[in-house]
């Protein structure tokens, strides 16, 4: 809305010709030090533009829209920044500004302890900040160290930024309004399916809560939803306690009856033996 030409133009007056003069503009605009306005700041006001139009076209203010080409140019941090950030939340279920604020001394590769494929430390957490790394998770961060030289794991549009969360929003929004996707799918849904997954595969709320860094557990119960397949699944995993429990009993008083000490029978005892017989059951220690 800063630019005069643009911002002053009727919505049927915009077409390639004004949205070429924007660029042109904003091309020769300086930015830091004299240098020009990087391609990717343009791209994402060329996008802003591009949804406003498509808006304006879906409550019928305009019958047709011009199209809009992105610049060429623009800086590729990395193998697909959307989709690698997809993985990871999609993996540890961090929220997206955790996603891009992650630096490489908070990734660690390295087999630990309950971290097979090495774990991940989220900054600013209250509760625990270390989560687990899956399988593909840990390939796609390997891959990113070869490649990104700066201390941020996904760097923005320069080396000394992070990625911005509202670039994350916009490139996550033309990927879904280009496979024609439902407009809630949002890129929270990602931690929101992980988290999903979890209380699917049986986890308790007081798990997903350390592991989503929830602050209480009241807010990680929402995704623990009981299913027939998951109650199965829970007296699956009784049996196999239930049946050791049971044997230990059994053993325990299997011993018990086979070292119980002979003693010589006393008088009375001989003379009870000369009594009617008497069946007597031992204990089955149920």
């Amino acid at each position: 809305m800063a630019d005069a030409e643009l911002s002053s133009a009727r919505l049927d007056a915009i077409d390639e010709a004004v949205i070429d003069g924007y660029k042109q503009r904003r091309a020769r605009r300086p930015f830091r030090r004299g240098k020009p306005l990087p391609v990717a700041s343009i791209n994402r006001e060329l996008a802003t533009l591009r949804r406003f139009l498509r808006l304006a076209q879906e409550w019928r203010l305009l019958d047709r829209i011009p199209r809009i080409r992105l610049l060429r140019g623009e800086r590729n941090r990395g193998a697909s920044p959307l989709r690698d950030l997809a993985v990871l939340m999609l993996e540890t279920g961090v929220r997206p500004g955790e996603a891009v604020g992650l630096q490489w001394p908070d990734v660690r590769l390295q087999t630990a302890i309950h971290a097979k494929y090495g774990y991940i430390v989220v900054r600013g957490r209250k509760s625990r900040n270390a989560i687990s790394a899956l399988r593909r998770a840990a390939e796609m961060l390997k891959a990113r160290k070869a490649a990104v030289k700066s201390a941020w794991t996904f760097p923005g549009e320069t080396d000394e930024a992070a990625f911005l969360v509202s670039s994350l929003d916009h490139q996550h929004n033309e990927v879904r309004t280009a496979l024609k996707m439902p407009t809630d799918f949002v890129i929270h849904s990602l931690r929101y399916t992980m988290l999903t997954r979890l209380g699917e595969a049986g986890a308790d709320a007081f798990s997903i809560m350390k592991i989503a860094g929830h602050s209480s557990a009241t807010v990680s119960q929402r995704y623990v939803h009981p299913t027939p397949e998951g109650m199965d699944r829970a007296f699956d995993r009784l049996e196999s306690p239930n049946v050791e429990k049971f044997q230990q009993a059994e053993a325990k008083e299997a011993t018990r009856w086979s070292v119980a000490p002979t003693k010589t029978p006393t008088g009375l005892e001989r003379h009870s033996s000369r009594s009617p017989q008497v069946a007597v059951f031992k204990g089955s220690g149920a």
